[in-house]
């Protein structure tokens, strides 16, 4: 499952990712992706993967189709977990989004993961309210 976290705001994404991902959680994602692309031109993404299992194939292949559209469209990427693959998963995907600027933060570091991404990036188009709670 992906849960949209609270503080989610203007180009900024808080997700946390639990469990195995399916093909269902990015048919409810990738339109929110999308319009934030559209509305803010790029967005940050802060990935919490404290409970994450994996993926499966259909996910996958859906997460490698929105990648590489939308490759150029992602500023800032953080992500936050607890396990050596979620480092290494960062790494990879700094290949991916190569004008993305990505960054590992352990669990323990979460507020500091916050703090970085979102420094820096507000802008006149961004709400001051933060968007409730969703479930993607």
């Amino acid at each position: 499952m992906i849960e949209v976290l609270d503080r989610s705001q203007g180009r900024v994404i808080g997700l946390r990712l639990n469990g195995k991902l399916v093909h269902a959680d990015y048919q409810r994602l990738i339109p929110m992706l999308e319009e934030l692309i559209e509305k803010h031109g790029s967005f940050r993404c802060y990935c919490e993967m404290a409970d994450f299992h994996g993926i499966t194939p259909h996910a996958l292949w859906d997460e490698m189709k929105f990648d590489v559209k939308h490759c150029k469209d992602i500023q800032r990427c953080a992500i936050v977990g607890d396990k050596a693959s979620h480092k290494w998963m960062s790494k990879i995907g700094g290949m991916i989004f190569y004008k993305a600027n990505m960054k590992y933060f352990d669990v323990s570091e979460s507020d500091k993961a916050w703090e970085w991404i979102t420094e820096g990036a507000t802008c006149c188009c961004c709400s001051a309210e933060p968007e409730a709670a969703t479930t993607a």
